[in-house]
């Protein structure tokens, strides 16, 4: 994460000159990896998104869910390990915390999909009511 900063001219008194400094805008650039880490974080971890959003001064939750969109769904982010061998290896205690935590990452994947299944509904709905104010000009107008 690094911030965006831009050039601006101020006016130097001792000096009778403008200078150029560079200030920061108050918004961030991620790079491509940590994009992933933030989207992982909020799928694994367990947080609000709200909280991801304040964390990492995003400038809402639309940012985190379409990041989410972009990696989650193109499966980029690595899941939970698939190897039954590997999860025979391991204490029914370590064994139960990450069937825990694969719950809670698959509730956030429900919960992204009901919000995405509302917003189609409602874009259908508004696509198909029909339009009660007129586009059209009325003949015979001043000009």
């Amino acid at each position: 994460m690094e911030q965006k900063t831009v050039k601006r001219r101020f006016w130097n008194e001792d000096l009778g000159w403008y200078e150029e400094r560079e200030v920061a805008t108050g918004k961030y650039k991620f790079t491509e990896e940590g994009k992933v880490a933030v989207v992982s974080e909020y799928v694994l971890g367990g947080r609000p998104a709200q909280e991801i959003v304040e964390k990492y001064h995003l400038s809402s939750r639309q940012v985190l869910f379409s990041w989410m969109d972009k990696y989650v769904n193109e499966r980029e982010i690595v899941s939970l390990p698939e190897n039954e061998g590997d999860m025979a290896k391991k204490t029914s205690e370590e064994r139960m915390q990450e069937l825990e935590a694969e719950n809670k990452r698959l509730r956030k994947a429900l919960e992204l999909e009901k919000l995405r299944s509302e917003a189609y509904s409602t874009m259908i709905d508004l696509a198909e009511k029909p339009s009660t104010s007129r586009c059209e000009k009325k003949t015979g107008t001043k000009q």
